[in-house]
């Protein structure tokens, strides 16, 4: 055998076995394989698979989440593997696992696996195939025109080259940095640029045919012509002062824009920050140091800016404007009782003030040469902070101000209706991620905006699947079904996302908007729990904390239309 390959017997038939009502049930085991690890997989049927045992997101033990009708969920952010072939059905992330064969020999199952699988844990289908590079794809075989450089941009495109579009692949950002993991940066603000980057630099990208052109604005759309305007020359797509790029295909994918305090008095001063953008936690971070931050906004990123600079003992001090329909840290998304444990947490661990149902009215400078620099942040209740640096942090509006000459049509908070295919009224234009307002399975297909990360990589790969088919059907002469969809279709990807404050994890699976009431499960106080979120008596979302895999499993539920109603919330974890 080369020594490529080796092959090892892992455990025994009989170490699968699972009783159940019904008699045998599928069931997983991690277990050594050479010098690694590896997922046995028993499924209903009695079949035997062998796959990765860590989630190619953030490397999580799939063996600690949720294996439901041959679909393996990871505990920590949701993202879902095909229990036999490994491959990626659920997000985040972009790799799949590897698959190993196995065979049964008397009672022993025999696993065999390259031995560099077992020291690299993701799958990238596109990773080393030849013939994919830029000068391999041409217009004839259709331009798709990606604008933006986030989570669904990335997945869209890798997904048409896995599906063997070999077409051209433009993708606009205005971004100057590749695609990059954004979650990340609220996290860990002094995180190298290139550390968070998805897929490495644009090398990658060229490797795989997509004309990647960052710190390029798109600041106008046609569908007549099925062209955009871009703020300069594009290599290969303008010429001769022509500021124009045409598509076969447009995906819309420029996800948000940070609000800001305009126009507060003072809201242009220097030292007040958002954050987007790598360089912006960068920035954040550099500015803290030693010096006074209040953060304006209690939710996400507000909260976890203000645990990191707390907890790495960046700032002198630290202070959080809840917002004056706040009482405590993510009231609306999370409840009273486990902001109010967020909030004690914040308090003890990193002497964080806060100052609730309070909002900002005003914004001081200070004297003579510091005159353009915050010094001060004046509250609606009547309190003024001391701040040498002012962190915004209350949420985004959708970016699409610069289709609001064009005939695509918007809502009145500019978000992009699409079908179930994540295409607009429009034909031949598409809308992913954060300014797509789409049809959720989990809702009965009520429209909705759901600006997580897992949701925008979904997005991504249901608008580049049906992008290939529509082109291969034109190639072919068959007339592409390019029109809007109202068959009653949803996308049936459950929303979950997650926040960490101090080292622990918060996770959360559903959409809780417009809850009624929440069920505890277990003890807030002692940072162990599961959060159940109802309206009119049925769980329509869960947060927990040090519960795992409740969060993952109750995806799984929604996933499958499994109705959960309050008398079917466990009495305590287990």
């Amino acid at each position: 055998m080369s020594d490529e390959f080796f092959e090892e017997s892992v455990c025994k038939v009989g170490d699968l076995s699972v009783a159940t009502e019904n008699g045998k049930s599928e069931c997983m085991k991690e277990v050594e394989l050479g010098q690694g690890k590896c997922l046995i997989v028993r499924h209903k049927d009695g079949k035997i698979t062998a796959v990765g045992h860590k989630c190619t997101h953030y490397g999580a033990p799939l063996i600690k989440g949720v294996l439901n009708n041959g679909r393996i969920r990871c505990p920590w952010h949701g993202a879902c593997f095909n229990a036999e072939t490994g491959d990626i059905e659920d997000f985040p992330g972009l790799d799949s696992i590897h698959s190993f064969q196995v065979r049964i020999e008397s009672d022993d199952v025999i696993v065999r696996a390259r031995r560099d699988q077992l020291t690299n844990n993701k799958r990238n289908l596109l990773a080393g195939k030849t013939g994919l590079d830029c000068s391999n794809c041409y217009d004839e075989d259709g331009r798709v025109v990606i604008i933006g450089g986030g989570p669904s941009s990335l997945t869209c495109a890798e997904t048409m080259r896995k599906e063997g579009f070999t077409g051209r692949i433009v993708l606009l950002s205005k971004d100057r940095h590749p695609p990059y993991d954004r979650p990340k940066l609220s996290k860990a603000l002094n995180i190298e640029p290139d550390k968070a980057y998805l897929r490495g630099n644009a090398d990658y990208y060229k490797s795989i045919g997509i004309e990647l052109h960052n710190n390029v604005e798109v600041v106008g759309v046609n569908v007549v012509t099925k062209s955009v305007k871009v703020s300069k020359p594009v290599p290969d797509c303008t010429a001769n002062g022509n500021l124009h790029v045409t598509y076969d295909k447009l995906v819309i994918a420029t996800g948000g824009q940070p609000r800001t305090l305009a126009p507060t008095p003072g809201w242009n001063l220097k030292n007040i920050f958002v954050l987007r953008t790598p360089d912006d936690a960068n920035a954040i971070a550099k500015a803290s140091k030693d010096r006074q931050v209040v953060v304006v906004g209690s939710s996400f990123i507000g909260m976890e800016v203000a645990a990191y600079l707390a907890d790495k003992k960046i700032a002198e001090s630290v202070s959080v404007v809840c917002g004056k329909r706040s009482s405590v840290p993510f009231e609306g998304s999370l409840g009273k009782e486990v902001g109010t444990m967020i909030m004690q947490m914040n308090e003890e661990k990193g002497s964080v003030l806060f100052y609730p149902k309070a909002g900002v009215v005003g914004l001081g400078g200070g004297e003579g040469n510091g005159a353009s620099s915050v010094k001060k942040v004046k509250l609606s209740d009547g309190n003024v902070l001391d701040a040498d640096v002012v962190v915004v942090g209350i949420g985004v509006n959708p970016a699409t101000q610069f289709l609001n000459d064009s005939e695509l049509r918007l809502t009145d908070r500019g978000f992009i209706p699409v079908d179930a295919r994540m295409q607009t009224k429009v034909p031949n234009v598409y809308a992913v991620g954060d300014v797509a307002l789409f049809p959720l399975a989990m809702k009965d297909g009520e429209l909705s905006n759901i600006q997580h990360w897992q949701m925008a990589h979904a997005h991504g790969r249901i608008a580049g699947l049906d992008i290939v088919k529509s082109l291969q059907r034109t190639k072919s002469g068959k007339s592409a079904a390019t029109s809007f969809s109202t068959s009653g279709q949803s996308v049936n990807s459950v929303p979950f996302f997650w926040t960490v404050q101090y080292g622990s994890s918060i996770r959360y699976a559903g959409h809780g908007v417009g809850y009624d009431d929440v069920s505890i499960c277990g003890d807030v106080s002692a940072r162990k729990f599961a959060a159940y979120y109802l309206k009119k008596d049925v769980v329509v979302a869960v947060a927990t904390m040090n519960a795992d895999p409740v969060a993952a499993n109750m995806a799984e539920k929604l996933a499958n239309g499994v109705v959960m109603r309050r008398i079917d919330i466990p009495p305590c974890l287990v």
